[in-house]
C-alpha cells in the first residue's frame, strides 16, 4: 500500500509539472490574431492532447501499478521461497544435528563400553598379577622356611656329629689322665713319683761321689737333672 501511494504521488507531480510547462510555453509564445473558430479548434486539439496525455499517463500508471504488483508478487514469491528454503534448511539442520547427536551418543556409548571393558580387563590382569605375586611370595616364604629349617637341621646334625665323634676321644683322654695320675701319683702332696724318685737318687748320690757322678750323667742324658717344681 505504501508503494502504491508513493507511485500515485510521483505521477501526479509529474503530470502537474507537464501541465505547467505546457501553459508556460503557450503563454510565452506570441500568438497572431486568430479567429474564434481557430481558437475553438486549437482548444479542442489541446483538450484532445491533454486527454491523450492523460490516457498515456493513466496507461503508464496502470502499467507501473502492474509492474509494482508483479514486483510485489515476485517479492512475495521470493519471500515464500526464502521462507521455504529457510524452513528446509532448518529442517535439514535439525535432522543433521539430530543425526550428529545420535552418532555422538553412539560413539560415547561405544567409548564408554570399550573403556569399561578395558578397565575390567586391566582389573582382571591386576588381580591375576597380584595373585601370581602372592603365590610367588608364598612359594619364596615356604622355600625360605625350608632353607632355614634345613640350615638349623644341618647345624644340629653337625653339633650332634661333633659331640658323637668327640665323646670317645674325651673318654679316652679322661682314662689316660686317670691312668697317668694313678701311675705318677700326682695327687700326693709330696709330689709325683718321678719327682720323689729323683730326690731319692740325689740323696743316695750324696754319700758316694762316683755314684753321684754316674747318676748326674745319666740324669743329664735323659734331661732329668733340673729341679722339678713341686705341687702346692
Amino acid at each position: 500500500m505504501m508503494k502504491k501511494h508513493l507511485s500515485r504521488l510521483f505521477f501526479t507531480a509529474l503530470f502537474s509539472a507537464l501541465m505547467i510547462h505546457v501553459d508556460v510555453v503557450l503563454a510565452v509564445d506570441v500568438a497572431p490574431r486568430i479567429s474564434d473558430r481557430e481558437i475553438i479548434e486549437r482548444l479542442t486539439r489541446l483538450e484532445e492532447g491533454q486527454q491523450s496525455i492523460r490516457r498515456e499517463i493513466a496507461q503508464r500508471f496502470s502499467s507501473m501499478e502492474q509492474r509494482f504488483l508483479s514486483m510485489e508478487q515476485r517479492m512475495d514469491t521470493m519471500q515464500k521461497q526464502t521462507e521455504q528454503r529457510m524452513e528446509t534448511m532448518q529442517k535439514q539442520t535439525e535432522q543433521r544435528m539430530e543425526a550428529m547427536q545420535k552418532q555422538t551418543e553412539q560413539r560415547m556409548d561405544t567409548m564408554q563400553k570399550q573403556t569399561e571393558q578395558r578397565m575390567e580387563a586391566m582389573q582382571k590382569q591386576t588381580e591375576q598379577r597380584f595373585l601370581s605375586v602372592e603365590k610367588r611370595m608364598d612359594a619364596q616364604w615356604n622355600l625360605t622356611l625350608a632353607l632355614i629349617m634345613a640350615i638349623i637341621g644341618l647345624v644340629g646334625f653337625v653339633i650332634w656329629d661333633r659331640k658323637t665323634a668327640l665323646k670317645p676321644l674325651e673318654r679316652r683322654f679322661e682314662r689316660i689322665a686317670d691312668e697317668l695320675e694313678c701311675d705318677l701319683g700326682v695327687a700326693s702332696p709330696e709330689g709325683s713319683r718321678l719327682t720323689r724318685l729323683i730326690a731319692a737318687l740325689r740323696e743316695i748320690a750324696l754319700g758316694d761321689p762316683q755314684l753321684s757322678e754316674r747318676i748326674r750323667e745319666a740324669l743329664r742324658r735323659h734331661s732329668l737333672l733340673e729341679e722339678t717344681p713341686q705341687r702346692v
